[in-house]
């Protein structure tokens, strides 16, 4: 994915956690530098990973090293985040 995508996923996934229940860490291995994002969305937790160089977007997000990812994986995030979108979509029609 190049810089340019992930920056535009980074905006949106700020503004996610702006209106959700959010934390960030540093809690991937794998990606010691990538931030994690937790978001508590009300179908279940979703988490992305931020790249560095787009931390300035989340400064308004507290730091947690408490907030233990559930194991969900990419399917999951997605499912959960699709099921609150038709939900929410439902309250307003």
């Amino acid at each position: 994915m190049s810089d340019a995508v992930y920056r535009e996923r980074a905006h949106l996934v700020a503004h996610l956690a702006a209106v959700y229940p959010s934390c960030i860490g540093y809690a991937d291995e794998a990606e010691p530098d990538w931030a994690v994002v937790t978001i508590s969305l009300p179908t279940g937790q979703a988490c992305w990973h931020v790249a560095p160089g787009d931390m300035d977007l989340f400064g308004f997000v507290p730091a947690s090293g408490t907030e233990l990812w559930d194991g969900h994986s990419t399917e999951e995030k997605y499912a959960r985040l699709d099921a609150h979108t038709r939900a929410l979509a439902q309250k307003e029609g």
